[in-house]
């Protein structure tokens, strides 16, 4: 993408709904299952529940990331909703406008599903509450739950997955080496001389609401793909308000922020006045990066180009 060289206005991927409630705070419980194919049309989701999906003609997808599959497997005129954390591709701003639109998916509302007479609902296991899913099954419609996945080698499952849902597990393999092979080559060219850089997220929806994300969070997964040492990991797990002193032990040599949140904080020159930045290595040179929240840590089919981006703009602060 880019360095901040002004305020960009994007949608947010998760503070959409306005409250720190759409802040993500740590990843689901680790889990050995995975959405399974069982047989022609038959799937077993992470929560144990089968489902038996006959029609995929009229989809909601409820997250971001499974959207941004199907539209990429070539499946995009079957979505009928999605979930506010959809920003990509372009196709959906027709969908949402249009009146496509779930809410969030981590508070979901079951008329707002059903009242799109979807025949195939798809989630991960950030969609809550589970009384407004199991509604949704008690109404006929098969609600697939798959994994949360938050590293690089769980992007080509993920692709899998949705693609073996949607019925066409053949695309879905191509489509899965093709993003794997642009993963590959990004981190192939992740390579520092000297030290790692130190990197920080700081997840930023105005001067009171700001994050250190750290482990089992998707950025960290971009980092590390980065070959760079995520400071938020070394700290701890999940988003963590975000305190001075933290920040200032941290010492990252770069910050990366959503662009969105730029525009509550006024942009780099607010990014300064946050306390404890100042002060950081990052602080001092300015090294920070701006990134579409989607883009940055969707991890679905973007995933490669997204890296390729970030290793490119963290060598140019480095070497600059």
């Amino acid at each position: 993408m880019k360095r901040i060289v002004g305020v960009v206005l994007m949608t947010a991927l998760l503070a959409g709904c306005g409250s720190s409630d759409s802040v993500p705070t740590e990843a689901p419980e680790a889990t050995t299952a995975r959405t399974t194919l069982l047989e022609a049309g038959s799937f077993t989701g992470v929560d144990g529940v089968t489902s038996d999906v006959s029609d995929s003609s009229r989809v909601v997808a409820l997250t971001g990331d499974i959207t941004e599959v199907i539209f990429e497997l070539g499946l995009g005129d079957r979505v009928v909703a999605v979930d506010i954390t959809t920003t990509h591709p372009p196709e959906t701003d027709d969908i949402k406008s249009g009146g496509g639109l779930v809410g969030f998916g981590q508070a979901l509302n079951v008329e707002a599903v059903l009242k799109f007479e979807p025949t195939l609902v798809i989630g991960d296991e950030t969609i809550e509450p589970q009384e407004t899913i199991d509604l949704i099954r008690g109404a006929g419609v098969p609600v697939v739950i798959m994994e949360y996945h938050t590293t690089l080698e769980g992007v080509g499952q993920k692709i899998r997955d949705v693609a073996h849902i949607m019925g066409v597990p053949e695309r879905g393999e191509e489509l899965a080496e093709e993003v794997g092979s642009r993963i590959d080559e990004a981190r192939e060219r992740a390579t520092w001389d000297g030290d790692a850089p130190r990197v920080a997220y700081l997840y930023t929806r105005g001067p009171s609401l700001i994050f250190l994300f750290g482990e089992g969070i998707p950025t960290n997964a971009m980092i590390e793909g980065a070959g760079a040492i995520d400071v938020g990991a070394e700290v701890g797990e999940g988003s963590m308000a975000l305190t001075p002193e933290a920040l200032v032990s941290a010492a990252p040599d770069v910050i990366v922020v959503p662009e969105s949140g730029l525009v509550e904080t006024r942009g780099m020159e607010a990014l300064l006045e946050i306390p404890g930045v100042s002060e950081t290595p990052a602080g001092r040179s300015e090294a920070f990066l701006a990134y579409d929240e989607a883009y940055f840590f969707n991890l679905g089919p973007r995933a490669g180009d997204a890296l390729a981006d970030f290793v490119a703009d963290l060598r140019d602060l480095m070497d600059g």
